[in-house]
């Protein structure tokens, strides 16, 4: 009896075997196939480097000022959308956006601050200056090479850099060549936008002392294209110019940002895009003329659905 069971229970497991194999001919799957099929899900690190590569709309945007979650607009924008420039200081729950050029890649708004095909001269005291390598010379004083806010100790201030590829870092290298120690905290933003506390302290470099090169370590457990500076500029007199600031990762590289964008800053602004002149009007003309769209289809949606229920009573 036990040897019958066990040559049906053979013939079952021959036959479930032939059904899937004929299952997979047919669909035409392969063994590679099936490793796709079965394999982990890609870590929500590498799918939101993806994103952000995407955002950037193949290296035409750079320097990402704000990033936030929109699920719902997905029915508008769809899976991917460029909206070109616009200046909405709020959207939806967001509050003090800055103007720039809005992408959407479902589920994000990625807002740019710059457009990488127009090319500018770096100004003199601009948070550009705050991009590469140190290359102030004329340390403890004042230099036009390094980033300044636009008062001297009027407000708080910030100084925010970006970096061409995501990185973990484990510190970060400021280089303050006039009045420094003003640097209280340092943030960094996560792949999805969100912002993390990587340091709160006192600046490492007294304030006073001319100039210096605070090194600091940093808790990040992500990797990140941007990080955030803090500037205590109301308790640190004068101007808190900094030249460059550095990343480095476990194996002690630093990296320097690509780019950078400030709370203000004492340099002339640029001139508006040529692009972008007249963009916000043209887009909140489209934006009208689609919402208009959307109601007329849900009208007719509507009329149809009533259609359809008035010819079922006929019948």
């Amino acid at each position: 009896m036990q040897l019958i069971q066990s040559r049906r229970t053979c013939r079952l497991l021959v036959s479930v075997a032939m059904v899937v194999g004929i299952v997979l001919l047919g669909g035409g799957l392969c063994f590679n196939t099936l490793n796709r099929v079965f394999a982990l899900a890609p870590a929500p690190d590498n799918d939101l480097e993806k994103s952000l590569k995407k955002a950037t709309v193949d290296g035409k945007y750079s320097m990402l000022l704000h990033q936030f979650k929109a699920e719902k607009d997905a029915d508008e924008q769809g899976e991917f959308n460029d909206c070109g420039f616009r200046n909405k200081a709020e959207y939806g729950d967001q509050k003090e956006l800055s103007q720039g050029y809005w992408v959407y890649v479902q589920p994000y708004w990625y807002i740019w601050g710059l457009r990488t095909e127009t090319v500018r001269e770096k100004r003199a005291w601009g948070p550009e200056k705050a991009t590469g390598e140190p290359d102030v010379t004329n340390l403890g004083t004042d230099d036009q090479n390094a980033w300044a806010s636009k008062t001297e100790d009027a407000d708080d201030e910030w100084l925010m850099l970006e970096y061409e590829e995501p990185i973990q870092p484990v510190g970060i290298v400021i280089h303050e060549t006039f009045n420094p120690g003003a640097v209280i905290k340092v943030t960094a933003f996560k792949l999805d936008g969100t912002e993390v506390e990587a340091w709160k302290g006192a600046d490492p470099t007294a304030a006073g002392s001319g100039s210096g090169v605070s090194e600091i370590d940093l808790k990040v457990d992500f990797k990140t294209t941007r990080v955030k500076l803090y500037i205590d500029s109301k308790n640190v007199a004068g101007w808190n110019e900094i030249d460059a600031v550095g990343l480095k990762d476990k194996a002690k590289k630093v990296y320097w940002a690509k780019y950078a964008a400030a709370s203000s800053t004492y340099a002339p602004p640029y001139p508006a895009d040529d692009v972008s002149t007249g963009l916000e009007e043209r887009n909140a003309k489209l934006e009208a003329e689609n919402k208009k769209l959307r109601k007329t289809i849900t009208d007719l949606k509507k009329e149809i659905e009533e259609l359809k229920k008035k010819n079922g009573k006929e019948k």
